[in-house]
């Protein structure tokens, strides 16, 4: 009896140690924890990058100049002959130009006229000679930029040799629209295109004392000045 006892009770304390070893969760291992770094996709590989330059107004260049002529009640008659130039306040730039026009402007009328680059001219200096552009040793083929007009202004110079000696031409205004645009064609973004207009340049060319007629514009792309001159040599 005893020893069945025995039997049961060692049989009993075998369960309970078995049940006690299977409710115990085992004893985990002790490990390093490693925290991976973040990187943002494709950072890592991404080459370095710099801010590209920005244009500023010495990237943009003098493009097109259009000049608009007010004709007064005196027309300049067919065969008469107008050069006209425009170019910074200073001899080292080229200048735009047209020479030579021969052609009537009826009394009364707005005459448009488009200017050219010009970077070789010639002038004559004799009285009786058809007028062509001055020409001056100093004048370079630099194109005008934007900044440049900016720092010297501009000057206009209209040059009149009439056919009859006296026949005279009457100018009631004179304006001028200019385009600045970089090396694609693009505009300046706020100074792409300027209009100047000489208000103070009514006058009458003739062949004697007002041969020629100067308007200068200030940095600011406003106008001073208009005046008459015989004077070749004259620019502002």
């Amino acid at each position: 009896m005893k020893k069945l006892f025995f039997i049961n009770f060692t049989l009993l304390m075998l369960t309970s140690i078995v049940s006690s070893a299977q409710l115990s969760p085992p004893v985990p291992l002790k490990t390093k924890t490693i925290v991976k770094k973040q990187i943002s996709p494709g950072l890592e590989s991404a080459p370095t990058r710099t801010t590209p330059l920005q244009p500023t107004n010495a990237s943009y260049s003098l493009s097109a100049v259009k000049v608009n002529i007010k004709t007064g009640s005196d027309n300049k008659e067919s065969l008469s002959n107008v050069s006209i130039e425009l170019g910074v306040r200073d001899t080292n730039y080229s200048i735009f130009a047209q020479n030579n026009l021969t052609n009537e402007l009826k009394s009364n009328s707005d005459n448009s006229i488009g200017l050219e680059k010009n970077t070789a001219y010639t002038s004559s200096y004799h009285p009786n000679a058809i007028p062509t552009i001055y020409y001056t040793s100093a004048t370079g083929i630099r194109n005008i930029q934007l900044s440049d007009v900016e720092k010297y202004g501009l000057s206009l110079r209209i040059i009149y040799k009439p056919n009859f000696f006296a026949d005279a031409w009457k100018i009631e205004n004179v304006s001028i629209t200019l385009e600045f645009r970089d090396v694609n064609g693009n505009l300046h973004p706020t100074s792409g295109q300027k209009i100047i207009t000489f208000s103070n340049a009514a006058t009458f060319l003739d062949n004697y004392d007002k041969r020629i007629l100067i308007c200068t514009a200030d940095n600011y792309f406003s106008p001073l000045t208009s005046f008459v001159t015989k004077d070749f040599s004259k620019r502002w």
